[in-house]
Parts: structure tokens; sequence; C-alpha cells
């Protein structure tokens, strides 16, 4: 009985010991030395030394810039709760799953990095500005429900169909040059729009954005667009609301003689063209 009872006390013991360890006060949080390096600079007490991050340390952090920091693993940043702000350009990262679901973070810089999956930014709701530049993106349908997005990089990337950012109601900057975009959505979205950058594409025809009327700049140079077709919508109300502010850049598209008539027109009404 005695040895019965001898073993079942060094079981409690070690179950006992595995709980404290893993909820050891003391345990980095980082696996990425130099993620710990990034982070431990947003941590006053533990800037200048090499004491342990804990959750504690960096629960309320908002502001995090790691940039250029050789940077491979994100596991931990799920602990930084508060985080808003989160500058990871210019890194070797390819898995943004432990990004999901921060409540807080609203500014994403991931240009230049290895990322082709953004399936785990689909859960962070309060994102408003991603910049995932110089990536390996191809499907950008997991942003199709961050409604809160205004401005959106994604130049230099794989993206064939930018179809399902249609439904973005607070966009404003939209940038998508240097992709394999043939086709524009057509959406009654859009209606913030002043930024839209398609340039170095395989656009042919605009049609669908003819209703973009608070536009300012809309870059679609160096694509395969034959004819501008009815737009700009040159009424009275137009010209005097918006167009004088355009800056409309259209160098290296194969336009028709209308297109390029047209164009001596607005210039001539004040749009700025570069052609």
């Amino acid at each position: 009985m005695t040895r019965y009872l001898i073993r079942f006390a060094c079981a409690l013991l070690i179950v006992t010991a595995a709980r404290a360890a893993d909820s050891d006060p003391a345990k980095p949080i980082f696996a990425d030395t130099n993620l710990d390096r990034a982070v431990r600079r947003f941590v006053l007490e533990k800037r200048d030394n090499d004491q342990p991050l804990v959750e504690a340390d960096v629960a309320s952090l908002s502001v995090i810039k790691a940039a250029g920091m050789n940077i491979t693993n994100l596991s931990g940043i799920e602990k930084c709760r508060s985080i808003a702000s989160l500058d990871l350009s210019s890194n070797g990262i390819s898995d943004l799953s432990p990004l999901a679901g921060l409540p807080r973070l609203q500014q994403i810089f991931l240009t230049s990095n290895q990322v082709s999956n953004i399936q785990p930014l689909s859960t962070v709701a309060a994102l408003q500005y991603i910049e995932l530049s110089h990536n390996k993106v191809q499907d950008v349908a997991p942003l199709a429900g961050l409604t809160n997005l205004n401005s959106l990089y994604l130049g230099n990337n794989q993206i064939k169909d930018i179809t399902p950012l249609a439904n973005l109601p607070r966009l404003w900057s939209l940038y998508v040059d240097n992709n394999k975009v043939s086709a524009l959505p057509k959406t009654n979205n859009w209606r913030s729009m002043s930024t839209l950058s398609l340039s170095g594409n395989q656009v042919k025809e605009i049609s669908s954005i003819t209703n973009l009327n608070r536009l300012y700049y809309l870059f679609l140079e160096n694509n395969k667009v034959k004819s501008l077709g009815p737009w700009p919508v040159m009424t009275a109300e137009a010209t005097n609301e918006f167009l004088p502010f355009l800056n409309l850049y259209v160098k290296g598209n194969p336009l028709d003689r209308a297109s390029k008539k047209k164009l001596d027109q607005l210039q001539e009404i004040g749009v700025k063209v570069n052609r």
C-alpha cells in the first residue's frame, strides 16, 4: 500500500511541476530571437538587459517597429493584445498565423517579405491599413470582409483577380501595380476611392470604374487600354466637382485616336495627364 502511495505522490509532483513550468512567468514568449530583440526595444524595463520578456511586458504595447531585423517567426506576437501598429517590413516572414484575431491591430506593414497566404488577416477586423507590397500573394479573398480598410498596398505580387475587394466601402487608396490583373470589378462601393494604382498590369478596358467620381489619382501606365470609352463623365457637374483635381497617368497604353482626343479635352479643363 505504501508503495502505491509513493508512486501516486511522485506522479502528482510531476504533473504539478509540468503545470508550473507551463505557467512560469519567466518563460520567454518569442521563439525568434530577432523578434525578441525588436520588441524588447519598446519595453522600457528590459530594454537594456537580458531578462526574459514575458506576457505582462508586452500585453499593453500599442506600437512595434521591427523592419529589417531578419525576423522569420512571429510566434509570440499574439501575446501583444493591445498592438495597434506593427511594422514588419523587409524581413523573411512567410507565416502570418500568429496575427490572427489580434483585436486592436489597425496598421500592418509587411512589405518585402515572403508572404503568400494572407488568410490569418481575415480575422483582424480592426485593420484599416495594410502594406503587403513585394510579396508572393495570389489570392486577396481573405481581405473581402475587412470593411474598415481604407488603404491597401498590394503592388508587386502575383494577383490576377481583385474582385474580392469590390465590397470594401471605406477604401480610398488601392495599389495593385505590377501584378497580373486583367479585369476590373464593377462596384458601387468604392465611392470614397481617391487613389487607384493599376500600373503594370494587363487591364484592357476601364468601363467598370466610370462611377469613381472622387478620384484624384488614377495610375494606368503600361497596361493594354485602347479606349477610355465614356470615362471620365464630362458633365458640367462632374467637371466642376472633380475633373480639375484629377491626375491621370496613361503612358504605355495603345490608346485609340478618340481617347487621345479626349485626353486633349481633359487637359483643357485642368486634368493633369501624363501620357
